[in-house]
């Protein structure tokens, strides 16, 4: 396939029969400059016949912002994730800039790479959800005074970033406290081990609930998973059942939930009435049955506005360093619980 040609202001000089400062100047409607009306109309008509796009690096180059904000995702499909991207979209939308969403699949050598690409495009701020790489690959942005913002994970070892996240802590406190004030106290928890270290508030927060309300904590209770697919979550649902002293189960992430509920259903077991489910997210599929899923709603749209009022508040010029918030999660209770009481 051939390559397409891009047009360039010296091909537009051309066409208008001029210089290519003169139609730099029209392009960019200086006002340092006399030009004719005719000679105005030769250049805007040659741009438009040649379909000429004013060139945003070049802009950059020069010290105009090019006017994207780069959004590094994990997970592009985390129902979380999107409703921050869209919360700041809004507002970057509203200040005449865009978002370039980048997906870096967990992959900390892609992430490397999407940073590198983003520079080379000369991008105003980065919105990042960190791998567990992160305080690593962006190193360069902190080293070049780029604004930017990580959201929901940290950079770890880093000190005086800006960081805003849901509390993972209190959400699966909250939850946990939830199925024990049902009556439950033989409560799974499914838990996703990963290097990513504000993920380990899940279980401190299910542990501490359960303390705090005089139940032991009982490791075996905690089924870890590896791997963050809908086949990690059916396989650990399948060895929790394998115990029937377990009245519940608490998937603290919402894609294995996914996994596990899907096979209960497919497995005619009756959710609440021969096993209880709690879910630490909120995807659209909780509320979309006739067995309301008991979840943890994370602020998502919360958590982009505190981003973006951080990102916009640097563009504009005002020093914002080491801001760091976690906003609390909501019970939906649902009606996935039995009560035992």
């Amino acid at each position: 396939m051939q390559k397409v040609k891009r047009t360039t202001i010296k091909d537009v000089a051309l066409r208008a029969g001029t210089s290519i400062a003169t139609v730099s100047y029209v392009l960019n409607n200086s006002k340092n400059r006399y030009i004719t009306a005719e000679m105005r109309k030769a250049v805007e008509d040659a741009a438009r016949e040649l379909g000429y796009v004013k060139s945003a690096v070049a802009s950059g180059l020069k010290g105009k912002g090019m006017g994207v904000i780069a959004f590094l995702t994990p997970q592009f499909d985390n129902h979380f994730f999107l409703d921050v991207f869209f919360a700041i979209e809004k507002v970057a939308n509203s200040k005449g800039y865009v978002l370039s969403v980048c997906n870096t699949f967990d992959d900390p050598v892609y992430e490397k790479i999407v940073i590198e690409r983003m520079q080379q495009l000369w991008v105003d701020a980065y919105v990042i959800i960190p791998t567990h790489k992160g305080t690593e690959n962006t190193e360069y942005i902190r080293a070049h005074n780029i604004p930017y913002v990580a959201v929901e994970r940290p950079l770890d070892g880093l000190d005086g970033y800006n960081f805003i996240s849901s509390d993972n802590f209190q959400a699966s406190y909250d939850m946990t406290t939830h199925f024990i004030n049902k009556g439950h106290k033989r409560i799974a928890l499914v838990y996703w081990d990963t290097p990513i270290t504000n993920l380990y508030e899940r279980l401190d927060g299910y542990r501490q609930a359960m303390l705090d309300n005089n139940l032991p904590f009982d490791e075996d209770l905690v089924k870890v998973t590896l791997g963050i697919t809908h086949d990690d979550g059916v396989r650990v649902t399948k060895e929790i059942l394998e115990d029937e002293s377990i009245t519940a189960i608490f998937y603290s992430q919402y894609i294995l939930a996914e996994g596990g509920i899907k096979f209960l259903h497919k497995s005619k077991i009756a959710v609440p009435e021969q096993i209880s489910v709690g879910v630490l997210g909120g995807p659209k599929w909780v509320e979309m049955s006739e067995k309301s899923i008991a979840h943890m709603l994370q602020p998502g749209a919360a958590v982009g506005n505190k981003a973006a009022g951080i990102i916009f508040a640097e563009l504009e010029g005002l020093q914002c360093r080491n801001i760091q918030e976690k906003l609390v999660s909501e019970l939906n209770a649902g009606n996935s619980i039995k009560d035992l009481n």
